[in-house]
């Protein structure tokens, strides 16, 4: 499945930089999303979602690797199974920010699978991406 959103944001680029790279700050946006840690800065990430689609709850430990950064944009690639559920989740974010005469505007592009048993009941990349959470994290 594949998302998009735009979110035209009145932070100026270097702030809704600053938010993108606040790991902290990021894995609110995210549902489902209850830890995250710097592996290596700015390169790769470890994080953990939790999520409950119907009877089934998931808990899936992700590995994230940035594979472009800025400037301009960020484009990131995350895989993780849950062993116990035999669920694989796959995704890959791009982001691209630009100045805009009120601020800013950020282009967010998901597209993901979810594989298994939440795959079968409907789990989606939408559920598992928050894009409109950035917003309130950006601006505060």
């Amino acid at each position: 499945m594949r998302v998009a959103r735009e979110l035209a944001l009145s932070a100026p680029v270097e702030r809704v930089w600053a938010a993108l790279w606040d790991v902290p700050r990021m894995v609110a946006c995210v549902p489902g999303c209850v830890e995250a840690r710097e592996i290596e800065p700015r390169r790769r990430y470890h994080a953990r979602m939790s999520q409950k689609v119907g009877p089934i709850a998931l808990s899936v430990p992700l590995d994230i690797r940035v594979t472009e950064g800025p400037p301009g944009r960020l484009a990131v690639e995350a895989r993780g199974r849950d062993g116990l559920l035999a669920a694989e989740v796959q995704m890959s974010v791009r982001l691209a920010v630009q100045a805009v005469e009120a601020g800013s505007r950020l282009a967010v592009e998901a597209e993901g699978r979810v594989l298994g048993k939440l795959g079968a009941l409907g789990a989606s990349v939408d559920q598992l991406l928050g894009a409109a959470r950035l917003r309130g994290a950006i601006e505060g």
